[in-house]
């Protein structure tokens, strides 16, 4: 990711923060809950529709994702923390369990 705007601001996420996107199997996201659309500081309708790559924090190694993809391509839960970069470039840290889900025969993803 070049020239994304970062900052050493962390958003914290409480206890009762739920945390929940859908996407497609191409990464377009197709839901976010509303604890991550603020969290994120983006709305639902900023993120539907866009790679969930919007929330990538450049300080994640590429090769977690690949590994993450290899996992949900197999037909596997991955499970992890990933540090996200909020819309301001504020960051916030996620234990994220990505669950690949066969809808009408296609992938449909959980995070």
């Amino acid at each position: 990711m070049k020239n994304v705007k970062v900052n050493s601001v962390e958003n914290i996420l409480t206890e009762s923060d739920v945390i929940i996107s859908r996407t497609d199997a191409k990464g377009l996201i197709t839901y976010v809950s509303p604890d991550f659309a603020r969290i994120s500081e983006y709305s639902p309708e900023e993120m539907i529709g866009k790679p969930h790559n919007i929330v990538r924090h450049p300080d994640m190694p590429k090769v977690v994702f690949a590994e993450l993809w290899d996992y949900i391509k197999a037909g596997l839960p991955w499970t992890g923390a990933v540090k996200n970069r909020a819309k301001s470039g504020n960051y916030y840290w996620v234990d994220a369990t990505i669950t690949p889900i066969l809808n009408e025969e296609k992938h449909v993803i959980v995070k």
